[in-house]
């Protein structure tokens, strides 16, 4: 694995002298916004992938799947990157408080990813980059912009699927108002706050533009779209158990006749994978990376 100069923060948390037992926290900076990650090394640090990990949505780097990935990772000799999307925050840490206006905004997300493979460039030649439920979407769009040759593969783990429909029923069970005359009101002035609630966030504040994000006719918040025209290997996971999976079921058609995508199925699991699944999660991505 290549070893270039690496930015002070992990000098200042001496990264390479660490346990594999902990991660060790990085911190770098990326259009004015301090962007927080958790780096774990491995017990048997060498020539293999680097994972960056992306977690879903509002989440963090530190949250179950996350760390269990990172952990299982490391103990099978793999060294791993999981960041914190800023969500328009800098700094952020744990989960998104619905106490402050909301300004994350989804696409955004694929140019601090960006930003983190530079990184993770100065660290390894070969890395593989996973996404779970909305970050795997956040993944993908990712790939469409940028395409790093050193991102060489893409795991995402029950990845987010979208349609209009759903989209609007879901904001009016939440919220009580027609998704439509909000998305009206948000399209006059983008840069307006406004009472609108989002994702899940009821009744937040939110800048109109970081609503129109989330809510707006964009095809590519549908994952199994944009699998459609992938050109480097993807491993998708999806859990039996997980009542989101059957929106990724009902599309696989859109893109089972590109043979850069494989889907494994783990029986048991939900959306989040806990305890053994992860372990399961960890099992298959090494086998692929095998073949």
């Amino acid at each position: 694995m290549r070893r270039k100069s690496i930015h002070l923060a992990l000098v200042m948390f001496a990264l390479f002298q660490m346990s594999a037992v902990a991660a060790t926290p990085v911190q770098i900076e990326h259009q004015g916004l301090l962007l927080n990650a958790n780096w774990q090394e491995s017990a048997e640090p060498g020539s293999r992938p680097l994972f960056l990990i992306v977690h879903g949505t509002w989440a963090h780097s530190g949250m179950e799947i996350i760390a269990g990935l990172q952990e299982s990772l490391a103990a099978n000799g793999y060294e791993s990157l999981a960041i914190n999307l800023s969500l328009g925050i800098s700094d952020r840490q744990g989960f998104m408080s619905c106490d402050k206006v909301i300004k994350a905004n989804h696409a955004d997300a694929a140019a601090e990813i960006n930003r983190w493979v530079e990184f993770a460039k100065t660290l390894s030649d070969h890395i593989v980059l996973v996404g779970h439920s909305r970050g795997g979407n956040q993944v993908m769009l990712y790939q469409q912009q940028f395409q790093a040759p050193e991102v060489e593969r893409l795991v995402l783990i029950a990845p987010m699927t979208w349609n209009a429909a759903d989209s609007a029923a879901g904001y009016a069970a939440q919220v009580g108002r027609s998704l439509a005359e909000v998305m009206a009101q948000a399209q006059k002035d983008p840069n307006a706050i406004i009472s609108a609630g989002v994702v899940y966030c009821p009744t937040a504040e939110v800048l109109a533009s970081s609503f129109l994000s989330y809510y707006d006719a964009e095809p590519n918040r549908n994952t199994p779209a944009l699998l459609a025209t992938v050109t480097r290997p993807v491993l998708v996971f999806e859990g039996t158990e997980d009542p989101l999976a059957s929106g990724f079921k009902s599309q696989i058609a859109l893109f089972e006749k590109n043979q850069q995508v494989t889907v494994q199925w783990i029986d048991g699991a939900d959306h989040f994978f806990r305890d053994l699944y992860t372990d399961e999660l960890v099992d298959g991505i090494l086998e692929w990376l095998q073949r």
